[in-house]
């Protein structure tokens, strides 16, 4: 039987497989429990990722995760849609009722 924590652990290491073949170089953060599962890199764009089988992030995750971005970094959250790894840029801070987000092609 797979736990939480392997599940999570495997999508973490397909969202980065999926990201090498794009030509990233990545990082993963293994059993941290921090905001950041995947650090990516790629001609000067560095993505901090927290990766989420079920796309749900808490309105302080995800503030926290948006908040550690500066200049150049871009806080991504990385989903499973039916087998299909979906990156989500954030691209505000999280209100109420309000996802500032937007799917990119990495």
């Amino acid at each position: 039987m797979t736990t939480q924590y392997q599940r999570g652990a495997n999508f973490e290491r397909r969202v980065m497989a999926d990201l090498t073949e794009r030509g990233y170089y990545c990082l993963r953060s293994a059993g941290s429990h921090s905001k950041i599962d995947v650090v990516a890199a790629k001609n000067g764009k560095v993505l901090f990722i927290q990766c989420k089988i079920g796309g749900v992030i808490s309105t302080k995750d995800w503030n926290i995760l948006y908040g550690l971005c500066r200049e150049g970094l871009m806080p991504i959250v990385a989903e499973n849609v039916r087998g299909k790894v979906v990156y989500m840029e954030l691209k505000g801070v999280r209100e109420p009722r309000k996802k500032p987000w937007v799917e990119v092609e990495l």
